[in-house]
């Protein structure tokens, strides 16, 4: 029996995509952008390394930015992390389906968390930019813990905040290693939310239970509990 639905934040409820719309016309007023390189070109490619690279970290974003010609005066890769961090800071897209769907699980009665890495000021504006605060049970950034997925403790942090075991609830998430085998480590029902579409571990088995995006959850966890 499921009594819990815990969720990752950056591209799970978070959009990304979306955001990155927003944010590349910021971008452009402090990075020096090679010859002819519009907003949609600069937003094509940020997407496409973000979709492929992101689970790997930055690194592999920026490396694919600068091979591309984005910038005519490659910045440092820390000049590039701070710029679009601070900018992260203030604007933040959810998905249309991010608030009803966690309001309808509280509503069926299921327990609705939140485990995110990241430091506590960045993702608690995020939240309030998301306007998503009140919608958890609980919530645990790992900047306000000694761990950080995919460690297990802090899944079991979140499991003994609940008052749950670790097999009635699931953890939905994106990151192959962070989300998927993390969680699953520690003995939550793993969910693949598949917003970036690409599964870049072949050493991680997939999990059997997968979603296109988490408005999918609800149906899915009636599924499980009519078994």
């Amino acid at each position: 029996m499921i009594k819990a639905a815990v969720f990752d934040l950056d591209h799970t409820l978070f959009d990304r995509y979306e955001t990155i719309k927003i944010l590349v016309p910021q971008l452009r007023k402090h990075f020096d952008l090679g010859e002819g390189i519009t907003d949609e070109y600069f937003i094509q490619e940020l997407t496409y390394a973000d979709k492929h690279f992101v689970h790997k970290g930055w690194q592999g974003i920026y490396n694919h930015l600068v091979s591309k010609g984005i910038f005519k005066t490659i910045p440092t890769f820390s000049e590039y992390t701070e710029i679009v961090l601070r900018h992260f800071r203030h604007i933040a897209v959810k998905y249309d389906f991010a608030e009803p769907t966690l309001r309808k699980l509280k509503a069926m009665g299921i327990k609705v968390g939140l485990i995110t890495n990241g430091t506590e000021e960045l993702q608690y504006k995020k939240l309030g930019m998301l306007g998503l605060t009140d919608c958890f049970d609980e919530i645990i950034v790992s900047g306000q813990t000694p761990y950080e997925k995919p460690d297990e403790k802090i899944f079991l942090m979140m499991a003994d905040k609940m008052g749950l075991n670790p097999d009635e609830m699931l953890y939905i998430g994106d990151h192959p290693r962070n989300d998927v085998e993390g969680s699953r480590n520690a003995g939550f029902v793993a969910v693949w939310v598949k917003t970036t579409g690409t599964w870049i571990f072949p050493e991680i088995e997939k999990p059997e239970l997968q979603v296109e995006t988490v408005e999918e959850i609800p149906d899915l966890i009636e599924k499980i509990n009519n078994r």
